[in-house]
């Protein structure tokens, strides 16, 4: 007599415990005609053959290394032992390597129970993979088909509903009571709220996440939800009809923007670096970092340090006073746009430079030629195709092409769609003009791109767009101010920098007085 081990599974919550039970008695019945024990049994419950990431599969793996009782693996099936060939193929050679084989009750395999090579089992034995297999991707493709339709419809598909929504007949609804919360929290963060102090106010007014105090993760996680602006993402697919947005989409931007910011930090927790994550050095191109020292009197002092001399004293950019250089940058900012010439001008060179965009319309003519070509490579290979010239070569390029085809057209739609929207000079002059009545964090936040600091000028980049454009990033230009100290000229010029274009506004550090 000789002793095997019963492998079962089955793939999901739909099938229970009478599948097993449905396999181990086959596997019995197998063993009894066969002069076999089963002394060991592994079962993998709702586990799928797609891979042998699968607990009991993997002890099973692990005790045939082991001095074990066992030297058979009997399956009710192949397609029970998994159903990826190359995988398959590298654990049956794991098992043959320590003396064990692989026995199916229903199937010929190329191994008879006594050690010999089955013939005809060895070329069964790959078509049964080969169908496993099959059968597993087309049931994979259905059903992302499937819930990509669900999806087109705007239906729930299932999985963890975000804190704010709640489901009623496959369709996403708001929770308004819990809506106002959410909104509560994007918008104190967008005006500087630190995650602690928001959770401090939400336990304060005794609100719950889930019944529970909300922890610094979840809203961390919330921030970070792009659901709440009504766009989700499966399987590279984007949908903007399934939720129902929560939060405006010029805050959600806001608040992307501070923790890409935080991510930046500053090692000095006590004070706020109202520059954080906005200076990049003129020399070398690094970030100058917010950062401290004791002067010898023994006073704290607080100044931004590009980080390559920090790091390894490879830049020579001197270090430059936190409150006299924030202090220039907010009286520049202001003393910029109070002016309503300035802001007039800057409208106007602004909207010139939309109506160019809008009239070369050079990304839509690129990405509707991508599209002609794509589909003329297509239309050649369904020709092939009708000619009986179809193998994995060509079914592979088509899915490719295909692919290609549909995310040329999102791109498209997306074009189009930044058509229909309209910039004004009025959206400008407005937007300009209410940034700088804003508190000098937020005011900051809202105006400044960034800043390129040298140790005699620096160059101050502005955005001037409204946060509600369909894509921000790419509604921003630029303008150069030259100027002596911190006067500004009305004339404008155009400089190009890294094909996009900002406000540059210079100043001369020695009129200032800016020393550390």
């Amino acid at each position: 007599m000789r002793y095997a081990a019963f492998y079962g599974r089955y793939s999901c919550e739909r099938q229970n415990e009478q599948s097993i039970e449905g396999q181990l008695r086959i596997c019995q019945q197998y063993a009894d005609q066969h002069d076999l024990k089963i002394v060991e049994t592994y079962i993998d419950r709702a586990m799928t053959g797609t891979n042998d990431h699968r607990p009991a599969f993997q002890k099973m793996l692990a005790d045939c290394e082991k001095n074990v009782l066992w030297d058979i693996v009997l399956v009710y099936a192949i397609d029970r032992f998994g159903r990826n060939s190359i995988e398959i193929a590298v654990n049956k050679q794991k098992l043959k390597k320590n003396n064990k084989m692989l026995i199916s009750a229903t199937q010929r395999t190329s191994d008879n129970i006594d050690g010999t090579k089955n013939l005809d089992g060895i070329l069964l034995e790959n078509v049964y993979i080969g169908l496993a297999e099959y059968y597993s991707a087309e049931l994979s493709q259905k059903i992302r088909r499937g819930l990509h339709e669900s999806r087109m419809k705007g239906q729930f598909s299932g999985g963890i509903l975000p804190y704010g929504y709640y489901v009623e007949n496959k369709k996403v609804f708001i929770d308004e009571e819990r809506a106002e919360i959410v909104r509560f929290i994007f918008q104190q963060y967008a005006e500087g709220t630190t995650v602690k102090e928001i959770i401090r106010k939400l336990t304060e007014k005794g609100l719950t996440y889930r019944g529970k105090p909300f922890a610094m993760n979840t809203v961390y996680q919330m921030l970070r939800l792009e659901k709440y602006i009504g766009i989700c993402r499966y399987d590279e697919g984007v949908y903007d009809n399934i939720f129902p947005a929560i939060v405006p989409k010029y805050i959600y931007e806001d608040v992307q923007k501070i923790l890409q910011t935080n991510k930046k930090g500053s090692k000095s927790t006590r004070t706020e670096f109202l520059l954080k994550g906005k200076l990049l050095c003129g020399y070398c191109g690094k970030n100058m970092h917010g950062d401290s020292g004791t002067s010898h009197t023994g006073k704290t002092m607080h100044y931004y340090n590009c980080m390559a001399r920090k790091r390894n004293n490879s830049c020579n950019k001197s270090a430059v006073s936190k409150d006299k250089f924030e202090k220039l940058i907010t009286d520049t900012t202001v003393q910029l746009f109070e002016d309503q010439s300035n802001i007039d001008l800057i409208a106007n060179e602004i909207m010139n430079v939309h109506k160019t965009r809008m009239n070369k319309k050079s990304v839509l003519s690129i990405l509707e030629n991508q599209r002609d070509e794509i589909k003329r490579s297509l239309a050649n290979i369904m020709k092939a195709v009708e000619k009986g010239i179809f193998n994995a070569t060509t079914q592979s390029r088509m899915e490719e092409l295909e692919k290609q085809l549909a995310d040329v057209e999102s791109n498209i739609a997306i074009e189009q769609y930044k058509e229909k929207t309209i910039l004004t000079k009025e959206n400008i002059i407005d937007f300009l003009t209410n940034a700088i009545l804003q508190k000098p964090k937020k005011m900051l936040q809202t105006l400044i791109q960034k800043i390129v600091v040298y140790d005699d000028k620096i160059i101050i980049y502005y955005n001037f767009t409204d946060k509600t454009n369909p894509d921000e990033s790419n509604h921003r230009d630029s303008f150069y101010y030259p100027g002596s100290d911190s006067s500004v000229m009305v004339e404008c010029l155009y400089r190009k920098l890294n094909e996009k274009k900002s406000i540059e506004f210079s100043i001369d550090f020695f009129n200032c007085y800016l020393g550390a």
